[in-house]
């Protein structure tokens, strides 16, 4: 029986990470449920960089950094995507400074990491 139950909880919980929202409709959504996801405000914050609202993506991943950081990699991406919106916006060393928070998470799911230590080196510029 409990062999089940952990298989029914692995597949939920695989479910809840895929079903993943990809617009901003799916975010407010999620949101509503869940005012303190930390993936919801950081997807919504990737959306409003790609329409390049840095101010708003600044907010989310703020909102993000400050929600319940799960899953556990958003808190390491948060930084780095943060330092990305402070780097276009041509705004140095608050953007060094979130590279360095995201280096003390010591997460480097997705590459988040490898990403940090690149832009310390040189600027992340929009392409």
């Amino acid at each position: 029986m409990k062999l089940l139950t952990l298989a029914l909880l692995s597949v939920a919980l695989g479910f809840s990470q895929s079903n993943d929202c990809d617009t901003q409709e799916k975010c407010q959504e999620a949101l509503r449920a869940n005012p303190s996801s930390s993936l919801a405000h950081f997807r919504l914050g990737e959306i409003h960089v790609v329409t390049s609202n840095y101010q708003s993506a600044a907010n989310e991943f703020r909102l993000s950094l400050n929600g319940d950081l799960a899953p556990r990699w958003t808190e390491a991406s948060a930084h780095l995507d943060l330092g990305k919106v402070f780097d276009a916006s041509e705004q140095r060393e608050r953007a060094l400074r979130e590279y360095r928070l995201a280096l003390g998470t010591n997460d480097n799911s997705h590459g988040a990491l490898d990403e940090a230590r690149k832009y310390i080196d040189t600027p992340y510029r929009r392409k």
